[in-house]
């Protein structure tokens, strides 16, 4: 009987299995054991490659680690479109505070977290890391005025609220013994925000901003 011949990968295929593997096992391994755990050894093991091969893909160890918060938000990209493809669902603004609960909490996110904390204590870190916060920013900003509208100054200013309140619950729920109900704390953002713009219309939010003191 007549077999397939298996198709040998490309060098472009090696190199993009290779490089996504490494950003699986560091996040894998910031999520289990922290970033100061994530030595260029633990996930070249986790990875199941050579530590040369961190070196011959990225570099540093900072590079890659840039990489991964650009990886990840890549990953959260193609989360969200799902999720909006599905129904009426995080078409107002305040479903948002609980898609992001789901898809910041995951390993993933979790591991972008701890990268931007040790990025404030390591300045090569700080400078890899920071170019590549900059364009998520700017693409989830855009995405939000996109989807939602508002403008700039109050897009950011719930884009930020939404996300860093989201991180500092996972955070918490990190470091504090036994955790914290994210859940509850989330549920009251998302009453909050309905509260203050029933539409779900970010543009709904300008005169609050705009108010005095």
């Amino acid at each position: 009987m007549a077999t397939t011949p298996k198709l040998r990968r490309t060098q472009e295929e090696r190199t993009a299995q290779t490089r996504e593997a490494l950003v699986n096992a560091a996040i894998e391994v910031i999520h289990q054991s922290g970033y100061a755990a994530a030595s260029t050894t633990a996930i070249a093991e986790a990875a199941g490659v050579s530590r040369g091969a961190i070196l011959h893909q990225f570099g540093t160890r900072a590079a890659l680690m840039a990489e991964v918060v650009q990886a990840v938000y890549r990953r959260e990209v193609e989360i969200y479109a799902e999720i909006l493809s599905v129904d009426s669902f995080g078409h107002r603004i305040y479903d948002w505070p609980k898609i992001l609960l789901e898809v910041l909490g995951r390993p993933a996110g979790v591991a972008v977290l701890e990268i931007l904390i040790a990025a404030q204590s390591d300045s090569e870190l700080d400078q890899a890391v920071r170019i590549s916060q900059a364009d998520v920013e700017a693409a989830s900003l855009h995405s939000l005025q996109t989807n939602l509208g508002g403008d700039t100054e109050t897009a950011l200013a719930v884009k930020q609220l939404m996300v860093w309140a989201v991180r500092g619950l996972t955070l918490a729920n990190r470091i504090m013994p036994g955790g914290v109900d994210m859940a509850a704390s989330v549920a009251l953002l998302s009453g909050l925000l309905k509260m203050a713009a029933p539409q779900g219309r970010v543009d709904e939010l300008q005169p609050i901003l705009r108010s005095p003191d």
